[in-house]
């Protein structure tokens, strides 16, 4: 069941994925400034996941994922009425922080998963959110039509994306049970459980993998924020076929997280699927840097889409079994805020990449972080190693 919530509601976010530059170049925005709308919403995301992680520890994931639906539709449709920056800027702050209810989904599925399945478990969500990424700006793509994207009408998929974050409020509503019940009244339950700073400070294991997190996530992050654009300034693409490139790379995440990617961590271990992870996210930014036909960039997207299942479910499997059940929302929400931060450093910075330097230079600087990413696992290997022994 959580399984179709996710997708409903991350299909209405995906709509809107390739067309938010667009509504903010329809306001006058420049690229620079466009890149850091984009990444409100990964701020936002970033202060919302650590505080809806901790309140579905006290509280439960179930009223958690409930209200931030509603959150996602009241969003969706300021975004759907939006005239002015002002109004643009509200939209994404507040789909960005109820978008944090991504650590609580995630709560949900360990809640219910044996250790040994928790990598499949968070695998098979992974691909609901993908897929909602894949067929969304497809179904953008067609609402706004053959039309220049200067001049088309982007009301509509707003509106679509708040429909459908409504359906995913009533199948929660009516049909998700409860898989957290706190041992203690809510009232004392907030004092019992470690707050984000103490639990960092007794686990540098776990910081140091949200430090690898936010290293390759920032270089993830502008390639995400920046693929409508630069596919349109440097390729000339119109809406269906920057439409066609995120169906593709969400069709590839899916893939890959319903049928590969928890099978081979299985096979072969986190850390080790991280380390691959890392190596196909630069080899997937260099394709798209030297690619000069539509077949080729679908290659480098395919990679990046490989990349993004293999290194993301792995790392998050690795901090789940860090994690006690009193903790685990809190855990699994400073993750997805330091996911969310890097989010927005990538995208803030992508703009000015991209703007005074060049069309490339971003991907360019993606694919050479990726070796400092890589010493990084061989540090968080060892730790482990040393864990396990001691």
């Amino acid at each position: 069941m959580l399984w179709l919530v996710v997708f409903v509601d991350l299909l209405g976010f995906g709509v809107l994925i390739p067309l938010i530059p667009f509504y903010a170049v329809k306001l006058g925005l420049t690229p620079a400034w466009v890149t850091f709308v984009i990444a409100l919403h990964s701020l936002f995301q970033f202060l919302g996941a650590p505080f809806l992680g901790r309140l579905s520890d006290r509280f439960g994931r179930r009223p958690v994922l409930i209200i931030s639906m509603l959150g996602h539709a009241a969003a969706y449709l300021m975004l759907g009425f939006a005239d002015s920056v002002i109004a643009l800027v509200l939209s994404r702050m507040l789909s960005g922080f109820t978008a944090g209810n991504l650590a609580t989904a995630y709560a949900y599925i360990v809640d219910v998963c044996a250790p040994e399945q928790r990598a499949r478990g968070l695998a098979r969500v992974s691909s609901a959110f993908a897929l909602g990424y894949a067929l969304g700006p497809m179904l953008g793509g067609l609402l706004v039509g053959d039309l220049p994207l200067a001049t088309a009408d982007l009301h509509r998929p707003a509106y679509l994306a708040a429909a459908l974050s409504l359906l995913s409020f009533v199948t929660i509503f009516f049909w998700l049970p409860e898989t957290h019940h706190p041992r203690h009244a809510p009232s004392s339950a907030v004092q019992l459980l470690p707050t984000r700073t103490e639990i960092l400070r007794k686990d540098s294991t776990l910081l140091l993998m949200l430090t690898l997190s936010l290293t390759v996530i920032v270089c993830a992050a502008m390639r995400e924020s920046l693929l409508a654009l630069w596919a349109h300034d440097k390729h000339h693409f119109d809406a269906h076929l920057i439409s066609l490139l995120f169906t593709s790379n969400g069709l590839g995440v899916a893939f890959m997280q319903f049928f590969v990617t928890g099978w081979v961590i299985q096979k072969f271990g986190e850390i080790s699927i991280v380390r691959i992870g890392i190596v196909t996210y630069g080899l997937g930014w260099l394709i798209l840097v030297l690619a000069s036909s539509f077949g080729w960039l679908i290659v480098g997207i395919l990679f990046g889409a490989i990349a993004t299942a293999l290194f993301g479910t792995s790392l998050q499997s690795l901090v789940a079994a860090r994690a006690a059940g009193n903790t685990r929302g809190t855990v699994l929400g400073i993750y997805q805020s330091s996911s969310s931060l890097a989010r927005f450093m990538g995208a803030a910075v992508s703009g000015s990449l991209y703007g005074q330097v060049g069309y490339d230079a971003p991907y360019i600087f993606g694919a050479v972080m990726m070796l400092p990413a890589l010493l990084l696992t061989l540090w968080i290997a060892r730790k482990l190693r040393g864990q396990r022994h001691s």
